[in-house]
């Protein structure tokens, strides 16, 4: 495992208890917290999510100063992969990046096996690792039965460290709620074993409130209890102004809720993705959780 290098990765202690439907984290006693008295969240490290060249502009010219160190950056391409995966769009974006933050690590992002070799091979050396994003009609190859999904992270796993580059499956949160995967024993700690880094879709389960998220959250967790898998999750927050084009989008206070579920918990990273013209949201929650714009770099 090559962890050490990812910024996104963490180590916390977990306190966990059985419950009936298996192993689950401990609840946080909190349910919700007032919009009207945001703690500060000192110490989360986030992923930004970009598929843009506006979305990375903004995040140098107009985010940059709420950014801090041990914040990343994961740029997208070619998902769906029936989209083109444009490679050298990516390097170009990662090379703006790495000027703008030196010491940042720069993933590169995308679906299908077929778009992952071609992007593992064309990758600049900006780009410290690939995720590989599963999720139904994103890629042919996937399966909602578990045992070939597995395969399917293992192969993805190869082809990433064929190249030297860290491993991050970003697999689809509909397991945790859905009786039919369920069924097909899937487990997201055996999938964190199969790759350097687990991120999970877990955006609907903000957008539906905070105690569906915290439930989520609380599975995975349980899941990865269970299996002894190394590191921890990272999870989804989904920020949008547009839920035609930003689906499962929440406001900042929404945001805010969900993240410090994942404080709650002792996690201290979190995968945010956010919509065309979302730019003042993202501020707006980065301010919420304490940033300001001399707190960056």
């Amino acid at each position: 495992m090559l962890l050490s290098y990812l910024a996104i990765a963490t180590t916390v202690v977990l306190v966990l208890t059985g419950s009936a439907g298996g192993t689950r984290g401990s609840v946080p006693a909190t349910d919700m917290h007032a919009a009207s008295a945001f703690l500060p969240l000192p110490g989360l490290g986030i992923t930004f999510a970009a598929n843009s060249t506006a979305e990375v502009n903004s995040l140098i010219a107009t985010d940059r100063p709420y950014i801090q160190p041990g914040d990343s950056f994961d740029l997208a391409s070619g998902n769906p992969e029936n989209t083109t995966l444009n490679t050298g769009e990516i390097n170009h974006w990662a090379s703006l990046l790495r000027e703008a933050f030196p010491s940042a690590t720069i993933f590169a992002h995308t679906a299908g096996v077929s778009h992952l070799s071609t992007l593992v091979t064309k990758a600049s050396a900006n780009i410290a690792g690939v995720f590989y994003d599963y999720e139904p009609h994103y890629e042919p190859e996937f399966s909602a039965n578990f045992s070939q999904t597995v395969g399917e992270f293992e192969n993805a796993t190869n082809i990433a460290h064929s190249q030297g580059l860290l491993s991050i499956g970003y697999p689809t949160g509909q397991p945790i709620a859905s009786a039919q995967y369920r069924i097909d024993d899937w487990n997201y700690g055996v999938l964190a074993e199969k790759v350097d880094q687990l991120v999970v879709q877990s955006q609907t389960y903000c957008h539906k409130g905070i105690t569906s998220y915290r439930n989520a959250v609380s599975d995975v967790l349980g899941q990865y209890a269970q299996e002894s898998a190394p590191g921890v999750p990272t999870f989804q927050i989904t920020l949008g102004v547009n839920a035609s084009l930003t689906p499962n989008q929440v406001t900042p206070s929404q945001a805010y809720n969900c993240a410090r579920v994942l404080t709650d918990f002792g996690l201290s990273t979190l995968y945010l993705w956010w919509g065309p013209n979302s730019n003042p949201e993202v501020q707006r929650f980065l301010e919420d959780i304490g940033r300001t714009p001399t707190s960056g770099n």
